[in-house]
């Protein structure tokens, strides 16, 4: 089999996945691996590999970039058009972008990789790969359906609009117009990255998503059907629910030992993006104390953003800056739910451990998620998501802690996702799809 590279920017949400499959291949002392990333990712891919090596290839300085105009951007709430343009220039920032696909035209040279599996944020490797004529695999860390938008029906909820599936009359009508708006907004921001592509010979100018999948061999989604709503989905798109690493028994340390010695814990983490407010962190500080003492509280809570809460907590909240291992809390019999922003990655791991969750949407895909979370019944969202209300959020919780239905539907669809395949799945895909080049 020739090499395997993977390629992806530094973030966790883009980052996770691919990690998750590397290792898996690494476990089983698959020769010939590789993983270019920015420099940021080092470490990380390093601590994946725990058999065979993973080689590791620095694309430079961070790839995605998220500063202040990005973050309120991405921020301003469902139905608009600003996150989703702002995002999509700031991967098509030509700097950036070119030299991506500069170090990764040489990575090629050098590796002669038979396949490589990037992901859908990293442009640069996409056009080197095409380029160069390498099969790739598309990574996409996000409902499938985002990148899919000319085959979505009129009456689907169009990505970002944070709707439901089953449209009211009003709701159909909003979503039509917004995404007309989305249409346009993304086509005239787009048109001066294109011209400089274009001049580059790059031959998807627009960097269009839709053309990427259709070049792919295979498409990688981390979710299954009945979570992400269904759509006319290409015959290459496969579904793996969540990229959940084999795991051993946790070893004993002092979080794992607080933890068996409670009875009922939610978990709360929002994270690694999320940039809360002060009004923020004093609603969930205020609505997580009411929950006490008969619920605990493990709050994953950056050390930045901890002068904003508004005082000492009571003795049942625990605010951690870091926690070793989300998926060992997750899987703990004695977490009864999880308070999440609604990504992604995290999502669906609390939902392969079947946890009631409370999502609280801050950006895009989130709101997105949020919905779809809702309707497969394993969770509750806020109502109007950036606000934070106390009440809205205790009272929420209350519900998920105290109905059977969320932790029954979670369990369900964690089964329905488990049996997707998951990791190893995916890296068996990627071992056959390698081994017909």
């Amino acid at each position: 089999m020739r090499p395997v590279l993977f390629a992806s920017p530094a973030h966790p949400g883009q980052l996770n996945p691919l990690l998750a499959i590397a290792g898996e291949l690494s476990r089983r002392g698959e020769p010939d691996l590789w993983f270019a990333a920015e420099e940021d990712a080092r470490d990380r891919v390093a601590a994946t590999a725990t058999g065979s090596p993973l080689r590791f290839r620095s694309t430079g300085d961070t790839l995605l970039r998220v500063d202040d105009e990005l973050y309120a951007a991405m921020t301003r709430g469902p139905m608009t058009t600003a996150g989703l343009v702002a995002l999509a220039r700031q991967i098509r920032i030509p700097d950036v972008a070119d030299r991506v696909r500069e170090l990764t035209l040489e990575q090629i040279d050098e590796i002669r990789p038979g396949l490589m599996v990037i992901d859908m944020l990293n442009l640069g490797a996409l056009d080197a790969a095409l380029a160069s004529g390498v099969p790739y695999v598309l990574s996409l860390p996000f409902p499938p359906s985002n990148i899919y938008l000319s085959r979505l029906p009129w009456n689907y909820p169009t990505p970002t609009s944070g709707l439901p599936r089953r449209l009211g009359p009003r709701q159909r009508w909003a979503n039509l117009t917004f995404r007309a708006r989305l249409r346009l907004a993304l086509l005239g921001a787009l048109l001066g990255p294109a011209r400089h592509r274009r001049a580059q010979g790059i031959g998807n100018a627009f960097g269009d998503p839709e053309k990427y999948s259709a070049a792919a061999v295979a498409v990688f989604g981390y979710t299954v059907f009945g979570l992400e709503y269904p759509f006319p989905a290409p015959e290459h798109l496969h579904l793996f629910g969540p990229m959940v690493p084999p795991r051993e028994p946790a070893p004993g340390d002092e979080l794992t030992d607080w933890l068996d010695r409670q009875t009922s814990v939610v978990y709360a983490c929002l994270g690694t993006l999320a940039r809360l407010t002060g009004p923020q962190v004093r609603a969930f500080a205020e609505a997580l104390s009411a929950i006490g003492p008969e619920h605990q509280v493990l709050w994953k809570l950056p050390a930045a953003q901890r002068h904003l809460l508004p005082g000492p907590l009571p003795p049942h909240v625990r605010v951690e800056e870091w926690i070793p291992s989300q998926l060992d809390v997750l899987a703990h019999p004695n977490v009864r739910a999880f308070v999440c922003h609604g990504g992604a990655n995290g999502f669906h791991e609390g939902v392969h451990f079947g946890q009631p969750m409370l999502l609280t949407p801050f950006w895009l895909d989130c709101y997105d998620i949020a919905a779809r979370a809702v309707d497969a019944g394993v969770g509750l969202a806020l109502d109007r998501p950036p606000h934070v209300d106390a009440d809205e959020v205790a009272g929420k919780l209350y519900r998920l802690l105290t109905e059977d239905s969320f932790r029954e539907r979670s369990r369900h669809w964690g089964e329905q996702s488990r049996q997707a395949g998951g990791v190893v799945r995916a890296a068996d895909l990627v071992l056959k799809l390698a081994a017909a080049r």
